[in-house]
């Protein structure tokens, strides 16, 4: 599945009407459960990517299900984004949600299982991570303020820890409390410190370093098969949670999800 896709302008602005799940294949066993029974790809087991647009409770489908968007509603190279962007259109107006109270507003940052698989998601979807570590609920409230607004939304992947000698494992020599943000490793297993801030910072700083991120130039698309074989040759590995069954991608280790 293309990433990309789901930073296009296009496709931000249309997933306001969605919750947007996305569930973590082979990183999680639940998780992976529930996605073979949407989709299976030609060998019967579960593909490494899996697409769909469910009803409000998750019973009924509202479109096909595929490996990705763009094979289930299609779209030449260049326009994926904007035909995903008119079929989640065309879905919220012919699909009418019961009406029930008015929701709050999002009160969570949208983080990942851990630390550890954020930075992985980082380098597949080639985004900046923002990672909290140590912070208490008033602080990490003031981040939630942030990452659900512009030009923030979207544009940045997020983890939270409390254990501050996480941050050891990715990279991190120096770790303490605070705000990381981060640009992943071409393999999502290490990071390269872009911007750190103290926990109690005000918003200013924080949104300075967000500011710092996105000035960078975003990393090119990878060449799946050259990034595979490379990763090999280098002894990159990946251990997932549960066995990779998409046979793309199976043998000789897997050096990253979905990259």
């Amino acid at each position: 599945m293309d990433q990309s896709l789901w930073s296009d302008p296009l496709v931000i602005e249309s997933s306001r009407k969605f919750v947007c799940a996305r569930l973590a294949t082979y990183e999680d066993k639940d998780e992976g459960a529930m996605l073979n029974s949407i989709y299976r790809g030609r060998s019967g087991e579960l593909d490494n990517t899996v697409f769909t647009v469910l009803s409000h409770d998750g019973k009924s489908r509202l479109s096909r299900a595929g490996r990705s968007p763009t094979m289930v509603f299609g779209g030449s190279v260049g326009w994926e984004g904007t035909v995903l962007a008119l079929e989640m259109d065309r879905i919220i107006e012919e699909y009418k949600v019961p009406q029930s109270k008015k929701t709050a507003a999002f009160s969570t940052l949208p983080i990942a299982k851990d630390v550890r698989r954020a930075v992985n998601i980082s380098a597949c979807d080639r985004l900046p991570l923002v990672i909290t570590a140590g912070l208490d609920p008033k602080q990490l409230q003031k981040l939630v303020t942030l990452a659900w607004k512009e030009p923030y939304l979207g544009r940045f992947n997020w983890a939270s820890t409390d254990t501050i000698s996480e941050l050891k494992s990715i990279g991190i020599e120096k770790p303490e409390a605070g705000i990381w943000v981060v640009n992943p490793d071409t393999y999502g297993l290490k990071v390269e410190v872009i911007a750190k801030v103290e926990a109690d910072s005000e918003t200013k700083p924080i949104e300075e370093a967000l500011a710092k991120a996105l000035a960078g130039k975003r990393p090119a698309q990878k060449d799946t098969r050259r990034h595979v074989n490379r990763g090999n040759a280098t002894g990159k590995r990946w251990e997932t949670e549960i066995p990779v069954t998409d046979p793309g991608i199976q043998g000789g280790g897997r050096p990253r999800r979905g990259n």
